[in-house]
């Protein structure tokens, strides 16, 4: 495997997690705001200042406006559920902005990470739950 082939799949890997903390931090100003904020100022330039550009990024002001006429539907039929604005799923937003990028092998691969976290995590708990149980029962036998 040569440097560029290697450049080619680390910038897909690293354009998805840009676009994926950017979709992240969106969605949630957008949730305190009530509203779907500006996407341009809010998603598309965070991304780019990272140094990506996905082929989707652009269009994706076509997809939320399209999910802006969902919720002004709704609000209008009383559909929306105690005031709340229902915002689009995080990995559908992503699959829009990174559309032509295998984002099933990226998103796996960042599960597959978050699962070993977990899991290390676990084990330490336990340790440390175990390392306790014995000192409680040392200081009860003495």
């Amino acid at each position: 495997m040569g440097l560029r082939s290697i450049e080619r799949h680390l910038a897909a890997e690293l354009c998805y997690e840009a676009v994926t903390n950017a979709v992240r931090d969106y969605l949630e100003e957008s949730l305190k705001a009530g509203r779907y904020l500006y996407y341009y100022e809010n998603l598309v330039v965070p991304i780019i200042r990272a140094g990506f550009y996905p082929p989707g990024l652009l269009d994706v002001k076509y997809f939320i406006s399209q999910q802006e006429e969902v919720v002004r539907a709704e609000a209008r039929l009383g559909l929306e559920e105690g005031g709340q604005v229902r915002l689009v799923d995080e990995g559908i937003l992503i699959e829009e902005i990174m559309r032509p990028y295998p984002t099933v092998r990226l998103r796996a691969r960042r599960q597959r990470e978050a699962m070993e976290r977990f899991a290390e995590n676990q084990a330490a708990q336990w340790r440390r739950e175990d390392a306790t149980k014995c000192n409680t029962l040392q200081q009860k036998s003495t």
